[in-house]
């Protein structure tokens, strides 16, 4: 979430044909500063569009963890609307779509989310990209590894 209430959804998408994981797509799809419900659209739609120009076999949509202490701030109310409205979209799209906590990608990568997690940020690393894709990542590489 920026500093002003604008969710930015993050696309990873990985190929695995060569017997290692290497990331084939990457993009970022920030929302534009318009009321929420027309983010929410727009930032999906967007989603949508380009899983259609691609040829995806599995989705996984990474949600937010529960927090150690209940919060009534906007941001975590806001990045569940945005999953809401993305996984809809690339369930549109791509019929094996799931959703699912870093602890559900842990355990679809075949271990821990701490273990999917540290995967992900050596294979943003050797493709020189930012931390901000580790969720997306993340979940790539559990999409790969689930059954």
């Amino acid at each position: 979430m920026s500093s002003r209430q604008r969710p930015t959804a993050y696309l990873v998408i990985l190929d695995d044909s060569s017997g290692r994981e290497v990331i084939e797509a990457n993009q970022a799809f920030p929302a534009d500063d318009v009321d929420l419900a027309t983010q929410l659209h727009d930032t999906a739609e967007a989603v949508r569009s380009r899983l259609e120009g691609l040829v995806v076999e599995r989705v996984v949509v990474r949600r937010a963890d529960r927090p150690p202490r209940a919060s009534n701030t906007e941001g975590p109310r806001l990045r569940l609307l945005m999953e809401g409205a993305l996984t809809s979209a690339a369930r549109s799209v791509v019929m094996d779509t799931v959703l699912g906590t870093g602890a559900d990608t842990g355990t679809w990568f075949g271990a821990r989310k701490a273990d999917v997690d540290a995967a992900s940020a050596q294979l943003l690393n050797q493709h020189g990209l930012h931390s901000r894709y580790t969720d997306a990542t993340s979940a790539a590489l559990a999409a790969l590894r689930r059954s």
